[in-house]
């Protein structure tokens, strides 16, 4: 069970950090808000465990961003 849990939570990062690279928050200058990204209920808690583990940047204004090399 835990394994399938952590399977998962790594499919849906990667997943939501190609979304932001596709949306082009690559940069702090380019971050966007989970408004401008449309992101679901499942995608914003995938959000927030990727700032926690450091994969996605948060800015103080609230929005997101992925560095080009963690948006595989």
């Amino acid at each position: 069970m835990v394994a399938e849990y952590a399977a998962f939570a790594f499919m849906y990062g990667r997943k939501l950090r190609r979304k932001l690279k596709e949306a082009g928050a690559v940069s702090e200058k380019t971050a966007k808000t989970v408004e401008e990204l449309g992101l679901s209920t499942r995608e914003i808690r995938t959000l927030r465990r990727n700032v926690w583990i450091g994969k996605v940047k948060k800015t103080k204004d609230e929005c997101y961003y992925v560095l080009e090399k963690d948006a595989k």
